[in-house]
């Protein structure tokens, strides 16, 4: 059904009513099924307006001024012309026929004609919660300026979103809206932060440390019927309800436009803000700050790196800093502002697991040179850090090592494709501490145990979810062996004969 069928409909029109302005049965039926699309700026929805305008103003209770305020709440519609100009937009809209849009259509608008103070979703469940998510996110795409908008869940955001498709559709939604410049804004359960960091631990995290996503989280204060509390500025807000603990087919959702319902939720809404703290602390690399100074690494608890290039967790501090010609004064910044990178994996007790999963692609492109920038550490000196070959040799023939000497140890090196597909690079060391960043100087630091517990399992997913094969002892000996193998052919061939 087309946008014009369904006002049609809703307005109990009937097409030889469209005969009199000039328009047939043919053109009407394909305007109804979307064959022909009723085009922008064209007489033709111009008289189409026009006559569904009459209609509406002559039944008892109009509704097509409260559909277009619910399909677009953030735009006027007072004036006639504004309210001509929204309904030509509504019917010409793109991708009406799509099963996706279909789906928002019947969320949104599905109960219009039984309020005028909210746009209820399917009446319960966790169906109508995620629905009403989507149709949430919908209209704020809808607004013509970036928005900054909230998020309050006092319960794990997992419970409604962590199946799978619908999970991937709302993440995609919301990073097309960072994409446009909204911002969000998430206030949650601390006790709900680790499995919620395991169900969005690629796409979220990345959000994280763009910058795109701040959350913050607070203890359980009271109980409440209320389970997601959301609001864009003070055009519409979202409250997801339900009365007893674990009745979830017995979630409700509605999404507000009325003034009094949106400032009632948006005062709720920082009554949470106000009582939340962040767990991370962002621009890690520039600003330290003496935040990882105290932790406490216990040997004793596995350790997970994800990063390009081996030039850290693998080399003992003597080698690690003349490998990067660090300075005495740099030494000890190093181990006093980041004592957990600094640490190998003969640190840890034997019978611990250490993993490291690498790039293929970056480690070759790095060899192919006389030396490479360290990018992490330049962020983290406020310098240019390079690691010549040779130390980059170094540092793989120490995995060999390691590979053959400690049983606990793990190794994989994947190709750009697989390890782009993490979306992230990380540390995380026992339930201490968790170091995590994009390329270059983007980078965030947490020793709250809910934030580091969620990233060890992270890791763990994101080991888990490679092949055996490519994670193999003998896979990783042996793309270890065709570095050196080519490095020793590519010095002999440039060598002085």
């Amino acid at each position: 059904m087309t946008n014009f069928a369904y006002v049609m409909d809703l307005l109990k029109i009937f097409s030889k009513q469209f005969l009199e302005i000039g328009f047939d049965h043919t053109l009407i039926s394909r305007w109804r099924n979307g064959k022909r699309r009723l085009m922008p700026g064209r007489h033709q929805v111009r008289a189409v307006c026009e006559l569904f305008w009459q209609k509406d103003e002559a039944m008892d209770f109009p509704i097509l001024e409260r559909l277009l305020k619910t399909w677009y709440p953030a735009l006027p519609c007072v004036t006639l012309i504004e309210k001509q100009e929204l309904l030509e937009r509504f019917l010409t809209e793109k991708g009406q026929l799509e099963l996706e849009y279909q789906t928002m259509r019947k969320v949104r608008l599905s109960r219009l004609h039984a309020s005028e103070n909210a746009v209820a979703v399917e009446p319960y469940g966790i169906e109508a919660v995620r629905l009403g998510l989507l149709s949430f996110l919908d209209l704020i795409g809808a607004m013509p300026e970036p928005q900054r908008f909230y998020l309050v869940f006092t319960e794990g955001q997992h419970i409604y979103i962590s199946e799978e498709n619908f999970g991937k559709l709302f993440m995609s939604k919301l990073m097309k809206l960072f994409e446009d410049g909204h911002r969000l804004s998430v206030a949650i359960r601390s006790d709900r932060v680790t499995s919620d960091i395991l169900y969005f631990h690629k796409t979220k995290l990345y959000a994280h440390l763009k910058g795109y996503i701040t959350t913050q989280y607070f203890d359980a204060f009271k109980p409440s019927s209320e389970k997601i509390l959301g609001i864009v500025g003070n055009h519409f807000a979202l409250e997801a309800k339900r009365e007893k603990l674990w009745d979830f087919d017995n979630t409700t959702i509605d999404i507000y436009s009325n003034q009094k319902s949106v400032l009632e939720i948006h005062k709720r809404i920082h009554e949470y803000i106000e009582i939340s703290q962040p767990l991370m602390r962002y621009d890690f690399f520039a600003s330290p700050n003496g935040y990882l100074s105290n932790a406490h690494i216990n040997k004793g608890r596995p350790c997970s790196i994800i990063t390009r290039i081996p030039h850290f967790g693998i080399l003992p501090s003597v080698e690690f800093a003349s490998s990067f010609t660090l300075s005495d004064d740099e030494v000890a910044f190093m181990q006093r502002e980041y004592q957990a990178i600094l640490l190998d994996p003969v640190f840890f007790d034997k019978n611990v697991r250490v993993r490291h999963i690498f790039c293929i692609e970056a480690i070759s492109e790095a060899l192919s040179k006389q030396r490479h920038q360290a990018h992490e550490l330049s962020a983290m000196l406020g310098r240019k850090v390079w690691m010549a070959t040779p130390d980059l040799l170094s540092a793989l023939k120490r995995i060999q090592e390691l590979l053959k000497t400690r049983e606990n140890y793990e190794v994989c090196f994947l190709d750009e494709k697989h390890f782009d597909e993490i979306s992230l690079q990380a540390g995380v060391w026992g339930n201490e501490t968790v170091i995590t960043w994009l390329e270059k100087d983007t980078s965030a630091a947490s020793m709250e145990y809910p934030i580091v517990a969620g990233m060890q399992a992270f890791a763990s997913t994101v080991w888990e979810e490679i092949p055996l094969e490519m994670r193999s002892r003998e896979e990783a000996n042996n793309q270890i062996g065709r570095w050196l193998r080519k490095h020793k052919m590519m010095e002999r061939a440039f060598s002085p004969s």
